[in-house]
């Protein structure tokens, strides 16, 4: 075999060493996740599944293989320069990544720069077909392929485009309230980018600060919603960066809400030592905040912590303090549609006393008799909330023995859940489906049982 041949041959099963990724891969689902939650691991394990060596991506990316190679068993790449390099050297439309749309010297990149269109006579004649029921070729569908352009950001940033970015933001995190972080996360991950774009492009310092504070909003979200969804490491992450730029912004009140949340995590996770420490922190920034309502949030929060650690005195003493707090109330409101009243204060109340219960049955019936006022109260806008509510209170009465109460309140939790995408909401679920298992002869329980597990599907 000459030369030539074995560089033919070579080329054949490698690639071109120096030419870019067929950008239809891009738009595969899984690796469009990937690239959002920045997962540079599975990226380069998908490449080399489509047939793209280390060597490749190497070259492409301007890495050393071995470094390649480390990523591609576990290292994480977190520097905004590396990711950027990556993107560019791979023709990854930065959108996809959260990343800037431009380069240092604010030329596009190519593949953002122009999107192609199609040729009319080829495009109107495939909507025939289309029309017309005709199957679709591979040639047809490769013409309706749209590779992701990112929207190009204004050259300068005033009040109207954060207004509209605050507005969409609170609309996202209302959508949330009522509908679970599964229903919203992709749209926040997208708009992520869109937010940092603005922040690149030149504005006055005033709308600096209140961009930073929007997307301070935006990751907070991007956490929450990773977390309603079971992905504890991109909620964890999420978090941090809205901590990281509310700090930047020196907002108080959002470094303690991010914080807030990273212990809320922590507590999910069960790792309770992190979670008091986050819990600590975000005292120390509330205080800075001197917000009654935002206070009286991470009591409530922290109350959830010595309850699950079966420490009653501390968990009830900590409630008693977050009531005060909203005795306290003054003019700096949690950043809209983020609030938190004394209605909810009773539902986290009883959330308190349903998990000390798990401890001591003693406070069994003061868990009913708050997450039963608590219930009884308007819910509008967090039907996520009062689902949790209802399953907990649910859980209960059929842990006290009142099966009839017990399965009424099941079935409407079950309603609500039916349209609510929350992986925290589902293992909520399945703690009540095991409770109507003390039901083995009731008809009733099993009929709520069946239609939990439908729901879990």
């Amino acid at each position: 075999m000459t030369r030539a041949d074995a560089e033919q041959s070579a080329m054949k099963t490698w690639g071109n060493p120096v030419e870019q990724p067929d950008p239809v891969i891009w738009d595969h689902p899984v690796m469009r996740s990937a690239l959002a939650e920045r997962d540079i691991t599975t990226v380069y394990q998908l490449l080399k599944r489509h047939g793209i060596s280390q060597r490749r991506i190497a070259i492409l990316a301007g890495q050393a293989q071995p470094e390649v190679s480390l990523i591609m068993r576990g290292r994480k790449v977190i520097t905004y320069d590396l990711l950027a390099r990556i993107a560019d050297g791979l023709a990854i439309p930065r959108g996809l990544m959260g990343l800037a749309h431009t380069s240092a010297d604010n030329t596009p990149t190519p593949r953002e720069a122009v999107s192609t269109v199609p040729d009319r006579r080829e495009f109107m004649g495939m909507l025939a077909k289309i029309a017309m029921g005709a199957t679709l070729t591979g040639a047809d569908l490769a013409l309706l392929a749209s590779t992701a352009v990112a929207t190009p950001a204004p050259s300068r940033v005033g009040n109207t485009e954060v207004d509209q970015l605050r507005e969409l933001t609170r609309v996202l995190w209302t959508q949330e309230q009522q509908l679970g972080g599964g229903a919203v996360r992709d749209a926040v991950i997208a708009q992520l980018g869109w937010a940092r774009s603005l922040l690149g492009a030149s504005h006055s310092d005033e709308v600096g600060d209140q961009l930073r504070a929007v997307l301070a909003d935006l990751l907070t979200l991007a956490g929450w919603s990773s977390h309603g969804v079971g992905l504890s490491g991109p909620a964890l992450r999420y978090s941090g960066q809205a901590l990281a730029i509310s700090r930047q912004a020196d907002d108080h009140m959002r470094a303690a809400l991010a914080l807030n949340q990273i212990g809320r995590i922590y507590t999910q996770q069960r790792h309770y030592t992190d979670a008091h420490s986050a819990f600590t922190l975000a005292t120390l920034s509330a205080d800075h905040a001197s917000s009654g309502e935002l206070r009286a949030l991470i009591l409530a929060s922290h109350a959830r912590v010595h309850a699950e650690t079966n420490n009653p005195t501390l968990a009830v003493d900590t409630l008693a303090r977050a009531e005060s707090a909203l005795d306290n109330l003054t003019v700096n409101p949690l950043p809209a549609p983020r609030t938190y009243t004394r209605t909810l204060l009773t539902g986290e109340t009883g959330l308190v006393h349903t998990i000390l219960a798990t401890h001591n049955p003693a406070h069994a019936t003061q868990a009913i008799d708050t997450l039963t006022e608590a219930t009884n109260q308007p819910h509008s806008r967090r039907t996520k909330r009062l689902a949790f509510l209802l399953a907990s209170l649910a859980t209960s009465h059929l842990t006290g023995g009142d099966a009839v109460t017990g399965i009424h309140m099941g079935h409407q939790a079950a309603d609500l859940a039916a349209n609510i995408r929350s992986k925290r909401l589902i293992d909520d679920l399945t703690i009540l489906r095991d409770a109507t298992g003390r039901q083995p002869n009731n008809s009733d329980a099993a009929e709520l049982a069946d239609r939990i597990g439908a729901i879990q599907k």
